[in-house]
């Protein structure tokens, strides 16, 4: 550490304590910048944000150290400490002390003291501690070499604030050690953060310079702001009382291990870990697990049952209400500090799922005669209205946000058939998207509507062309198996096709080449898909195009750096690049990049949530007023979908908190949406961002559900160590007739896919919902029951690998598999599951 003007940390560097002699050391605190009339300067750690007044009426008197006066330590020459000055606040004495703790970890403490030096009692209402860290993403060229620059000098700021077990972690971009984790100490908790509103209204690309409280009672009644999750304190001093706070650097790492709960855990800090995630549906539960200290009580703060496990080692908790809600639960510990996080459930997905199409249909549908006619558009949640103002549709925050939605309509209906919302997807195509946004003679489409009286027009961004070929492609897969659309599944295959081809063909060509594009993932899905119907000629003329933007995709190292600006949109398509072509240096940089942009904090709104602030607001969109961050945005639960689909084979190992990240991130999305349909397009967690709680608009949330549905299956996770983890699906092994069988119930709302991992058993559906899977431990004998959710009869169709040969009996009918794969085909009749027993035959 380097000390500067106020006793503030000027420089902090750290290096691997894995490898402390062969790694590089790293610098974490952010650079000299100017904001407005305050600088980053002002924020450096070691800085103190104190309030404090003498009398309950009187106002807040709130101060920081401009100055620091060294103070000598003649018995330990290691030790720096200071003795801080605060203006107008002569009463109180201040002095800080900076010393290392030897251990396993290295550890530097940093004690503040405060003393009431007066001879009256003095509330202390604010104690805050800025630390303004080196995530300011500027000063770097669009270049190959500029961006790998920036990946490997500037770091994200991960924040946890759960009482005794909060902590500020700083991850390298790259995810590569080391990272820096700040965390209280002693009996010393955190409840409140904010990032310092100036740095919200700069012009650069950060989320802001965060500052953790101890005591925060007087920044909300001095802002004016809500009140925070966890409550506020003061403290009143009385003549000669002191009071000790402790705050702890060590250096960490979470790349493919979480070392940040082991460091913390080994400093003697609670660390906590959630399965399957901070958000989940009330009847499968949430179960918490704690290291680093011993529970004494668990509790909540609804009435529930909880069930409860602790040791010297750590403890358990597993919640399951009986209704929906957030959740705040708490511990106490042996050192009697006290712990709490919050979570989230949520109403099944699969109800969630239909209330949210329902939703669309009432309040985003625009009846009334004019250019809107029959568009889904955004809306604004709190009134229930369709955003029809003209300068939505300036930038491409309306059309974007409709075509969202549409496209998540249309996906819905192949897995809950409705046929008003099919009608309404159709007349959308009709009279908003093909007479208003997409130009019929070349495929082009528009991201901006500026006249109404006009067409669209910007036919060169081509984030908006995915939307509208997966829209199309959607639609496709309704009119193939429940029909009722006003076209036939080839007709919707075209217009798909063309759209994607004009994307190659109208995209401004520094933003379709420079960065991965969101929803390009799904492209080898169409090509396959107009293969197989017949269109063989629009499948391999696309396959063309797709193989040339491969090649020039995979000679860049980092192609997810969008317009000269950071983002998470690109890692998508950089890891599906990697995995068609077997690079697997890029497959893997783009994982570990993409998951170091997302945290492991143990709040429903942070758990495994994508960062979304450094996008620059045009005007366009309502929801957006300034730099505050954005959690739980519509690349979360794409990115989520990385880890799942490197699940298509057996693994080696299966990297814990790359896990919990996926997982996390993509029942998040759920938690956007409201009992009754209703959805934000993310959430904001700062209470100093105008944007403070659930955004006042739909957006974009259609792009994360679309994810979520294309991508979501029931996985069943065998590892040696850790026994068996699952996700989405119940999954439970009982002896009937003598004979073990492996049970697996999905619990995801689709029900299109059973994975289990390391047994080799995969089940999909292309029409029916998959309700059950039952396979015996060797493999000669399986049960699948399939739901037709839709009101007419169907023909159910699903397939089955990994079972032991390759000649069945199937329903009383012998039948060949393909390469241990069978394929079956089963009447669904309308509103009913059915009952297919698969034998193999020796």
């Amino acid at each position: 550490m380097e000390f500067g003007p106020g006793g503030r940390i000027q420089q902090l560097w750290a290096s691997d304590p894995s490898a402390p002699d062969d790694s590089e050391e790293f610098q974490f605190v952010a650079p000299p910048l100017m904001m407005g009339e305050e600088t980053t300067e002002d924020y450096f750690p070691g800085t103190i944000l104190l309030g404090a007044r003498t009398h309950p009426e009187d106002p807040w008197i709130v101060s920081r150290n401009a100055r620091a006066e060294p103070i000598s330590d003649d018995e330990d020459s290691s030790v720096v400490a200071f003795e801080y000055e605060f203006s107008f606040l002569e009463e109180i004495r201040a002095t800080g002390k900076f010393y290392e703790i030897a251990g396993a970890v290295p550890q530097i403490a940093w004690d503040v003291e405060i003393t009431n030096q007066s001879r009256r009692s003095i509330e202390i209402g604010e104690l805050g501690f800025p630390l303004a860290l080196n995530n300011v993403l500027e000063g770097f060229s669009a270049t190959d070499r500029g961006i790998r620059d920036l990946w490997n000098d500037r770091v994200y700021v991960h924040k946890f604030f759960g009482g005794a077990a909060s902590y500020l972690f700083a991850q390298r971009m790259t995810a590569r050690p080391p990272g820096l984790a700040v965390f209280p100490g002693g009996d010393t908790r955190w409840e409140f953060f904010n990032h310092v509103p100036a740095s919200l209204a700069t012009p650069f690309r950060w989320e802001g310079i965060p500052v953790v409280y101890v005591h925060s009672q007087a920044a909300i009644e001095r802002e004016g702001w809500a009140e925070w999750f966890s409550g506020h304190t003061a403290l009143v001093l009385e003549p000669g009382e002191q009071r000790t706070y402790q705050m702890r650097f060590a250096p960490a790492d979470r790349h493919f291990s979480d070392n940040l709960n082991s460091t913390l855990a080994a400093c003697g800090r609670p660390a906590l870990k959630v399965f399957p995630s901070a958000v989940a549906p009330v009847d499968v539960g949430i179960a918490v697990e704690v290291t680093g200290a011993t529970p004494t009580r668990f509790f909540t703060d609804i009435e529930m049952e909880l069930e409860t496990d602790a040791d010297e080692e750590g403890g358990f908790c597993f919640l399951k209400p009986t209704a929906t809600g957030a959740v705040r639960l708490a511990f106490e510990d042996t050192q009697d500090r006290e712990t709490e996080t919050h979570l989230l459930f949520i109403e099944p997905i699969g109800e969630l799922m239909q209330k949210r199409a329902e939703w669309i249909l009432k309040h985003q549908v625009c009846s009334d005669e004019g250019p809107f006619f029959k568009a889904i558009l955004a809306a604004d949640i709190a009134t229930g209205l369709p955003i029809t103002d003209p300068e939505a549709f300036v930038g491409p925050f309306g059309i974007e946000s409709s075509l969202a939605d549409a496209m998540f309509l249309a996906e819905k209906n192949a897995i809950y058939p409705n046929q008003a919302e099919i009608d309404c997807v159709d007349d959308y195509l009709t009279e908003f998207l093909e007479d208003k946004l997409q130009n019929p003679g070349d495929g082009s489409v528009g991201c901006s509507l500026p006249d109404s009286r006009s067409v669209a027009s910007n036919y060169g961004r081509p984030q908006v062309y995915p939307l509208v070929f997966c829209l199309y492609h959607s639609m496709a897969r309704v009119a193939r198996t429940f029909g009722g659309t006003r076209r036939d599944a080839a007709a919707y295959l075209k217009k798909a096709a063309r759209t994607a081809s004009a994307m190659f063909s109208h995209s401004n060509d520094a933003s379709f080449h420079g960065t991965g594009i969101p929803l390009m993932s799904y492209l080898p899905d169409l090509i396959r898909d107009l293969r197989e119907s017949g269109l063989k000629p629009e499948g391999d003329a696309l396959a063309k195009l797709l193989d040339r933007r491969d090649v020039e995709m995979s000679r860049r190292r980092y192609p997810f750096f969008a317009d000269g600006q950071w983002n998470t949109i690109g890692f998508e398509e950089a890891f599906s690049i990697a995995r068609r072509r077997g690079n697997e240096e890029m497959e893997e940089r783009a994982l570990r990049c993409a998951y170091a942009a997302r945290s492991l904090s143990v709040d429903w709104w942070w758990y495994g949530s994508d960062k979304r602030w450094t996008e620059e607001n045009d005007g366009t969109n309502p929801g957006i007023f300034d730099k505050g961050e954005l959690c739980l945005g519509s690349t979360t639960a794409a990115n989520s979908l990385m880890f799942f689909k490197a699940l298509d084979r057996d693994y080696s190992s299966l990297p814990e908190s790359t896990m919990r990240l996926a997982f996390g991130g993509l029942l998040g999305a759920w938690a956007l949406i409201r009992a009754d349909g209703a959805a934000s397009m993310a959430f904001c967690p700062d209470a100093a961002s105008k944007q403070f709680g659930m955004s006042g608009v739909t957006g974009d949330i259609g792009v994360s559900l679309y994810h979520y549905l294309r991508g979501v299956g029931a996985y069943v996770l065998p590892t040696r160590s850790s026994g068996v983890t699952t996700f989405g699906c119940h999954f439970e092994t009982e002896p009937v007739t003598g004979k073990d069988y492996f049970i697996i119930r999905p619990w995801d709302g689709v029900g299109r896919k059973v994975v289990v991992r390391q047994f080799g058993i995969e089940v999909s559906a292309e029409v029916g919902q998959i309700v059950e899977v039952q396979v015996d431990a060797r493999k000669r004998h399986a049960i699948v029951l399939l739901k037709n959710n839709s009101d007419k009869d169907l023909m159910g169709h699903f397939r089955v690998k990994g079972m032991w040969g390759n000649h069945f009996e199937v329903a009383g009918m012998e039948m060949v598999g393909e390469n241990g794969e069978l394929k079956v085909s089963v009447p669904l009749p309308a509103s009913s599951t059915s009952r297919t027993e698969i034998l193999v035959k020796i």
